[in-house]
């Protein structure tokens, strides 16, 4: 039995030991976890929980309120009294007091409507926040593969350069070529093992930026798996169909249409100033009197009383009336702030549909220039070799290669993230970019 306690502590400690299993993720498993830990999809969320809470706040100025109530009061009088209520005595009081307002200018009705529109507002709020995350986690893993690629090629052209030094070296050591040609392949290595470091250094920050998106420390060692070419989704959306699925879709002319709603109750609200308030009351008493002196009788009654008040502002100096003209004056603004949202909307649709065009030729050009370009660096590599052609026109080549593959895997970047960006502006959660 003692072996078999030993045995469960060894694996025990063995298991506390062990060095944390690396977080592994994939584009669309990067964005799912966002969703689930960043913190401003969560602040957002406790907002709209906020929301619904003043929704019933609202509702309860329908109901009565009821309240216990007490008095204690105490009369010294040193002088002639005109009747026994100013006898010097002791009073107190305690009973059930109900309110209920019958009339308040339809303000508690414009409160619970204004409330339910400001749920709808935040619950945009909310898919707005939990949009923007997606876009953005995905426009920066897009830039890390960018990056990644970039790195490739950097390595790849640090390769190509280190051959063509020690062609350069063997064929100064034999006096078939100058040293200048050592200089130049030196100079250009110097340059490939620059960038080398500027990829490096953008990987990282990559990283750390993304680190946050998913709420990890910045140092947290998270594994971003994936390749440019894993994502092969189109866009299937006509030009009239993407601006309908945005005017309907997108939080944002949500939050600008129930902002305009919002403003308007505003206005009914201070309009409602203008009429007056009816409440009811109901109060249900024990009163007990101790009166100082002895020849009076103290005593105890109990009683209830059933009452209406009525008030109407008829004046109040203006104050009402520069109120009313203020909150219209508010809404007619939001109203020109939404008519500019929808346009912004429908420009920003087309505008993402213009630029997923546009990558989709640079992708088909820019693979032709790099077959082209890896063609014209063998021809000019070989020419080299067999001392038919020159340095430059070698180094020419090879700077032209790394420029063309970097183009590619721009272009293939560029696509993506314009499709990203069209998801986002069509108002659409696409977590895993299909």
């Amino acid at each position: 039995m003692r072996r078999f306690r030993s045995g469960w502590v060894l694996l025990a400690v063995l298991w506390l030991c062990a060095p944390a299993q690396a977080q592994e993720y994939t584009l669309e498993e990067a964005v799912s976890y966002a969703l689930t830990v960043n913190p401003s999809v969560e602040s957002k969320l406790l907002t709209l929980e906020q929301a619904k809470m003043n929704v019933g706040v609202a509702q309860s100025y329908f109901w009565a309120r009821v309240s216990l109530v007490a008095n204690y009061n105490k009369l010294e009088n040193s002088g002639a009294a005109g009747s026994t209520d100013d006898l010097s005595s002791k009073s107190r009081s305690r009973g059930l007091r109900v309110g209920l307002s019958l009339f308040a200018g339809f303000a508690h009705l414009n409160n619970l409507q204004k409330s339910r529109l400001s749920v709808d507002m935040e619950e945009a709020r909310h898919r707005e926040i939990k949009l923007e995350l997606i876009a953005n986690t995905q426009l920066q893993f897009l830039q890390l593969l960018k990056a990644r690629e970039d790195l490739k090629s950097a390595r790849e052209s640090i390769t190509r350069i280190e051959e063509q030094l020690k062609a350069a070296e063997a064929f100064v050591k034999v006096g078939m070529a100058p040293y200048l040609n050592v200089l130049q392949n030196q100079v250009e290595l110097s340059k490939a093992k620059q960038q080398e470091i500027r990829v490096q250094n953008t990987i990282r920050n990559g990283e750390v930026q993304l680190n946050k998106y998913l709420n990890y420390p910045p140092d947290a060692a998270v594994t971003y798996k994936g390749d440019l070419r894993d994502f092969s989704g189109v866009v299937g959306y006509t030009e009239e169909q993407a601006i309908k699925t945005a005017l309907f879709s997108r939080p944002d002319l949500v939050i600008a249409q129930k902002s305009v709603a919002i403003a308007f109750k505003d206005v009914d609200i201070t309009l409602g100033e203008y009429l007056p308030r009816v409440d009811a009351t109901y109060d249900n008493m024990k009163y007990h009197k101790d009166y100082k002196e002895d020849r009076y009788t103290d005593y105890t009654r109990r009683y209830w009383a059933v009452g209406m008040n009525v008030s109407w502002d008829i004046f109040t100096g203006g104050s009402t009336a520069f109120s009313y003209l203020g909150d219209k004056r508010r809404a007619e603004a939001l109203q020109k702030d939404y008519e500019d949202t929808m346009s912004g909307a429908k420009t920003d649709v087309i505008r993402s549909l213009l630029d997923i065009t546009a990558a989709k030729e640079l992708i088909a050009v820019s693979r032709k220039g790099m077959d082209a370009a890896k063609e014209s660096y063998a021809m000019a590599n070989k020419r080299y070799m067999t001392h038919t052609g020159t340095i430059t026109d070698l180094l020419d080549a090879q700077l032209k290669l790394t420029q063309a593959e970097t183009d590619a895997s721009q272009a293939l970047m560029e696509y993506h993230s314009a499709r990203a960006k069209f998801f986002y502006n069509i108002g659409r959660e696409n977590v895993a970019l299909n």
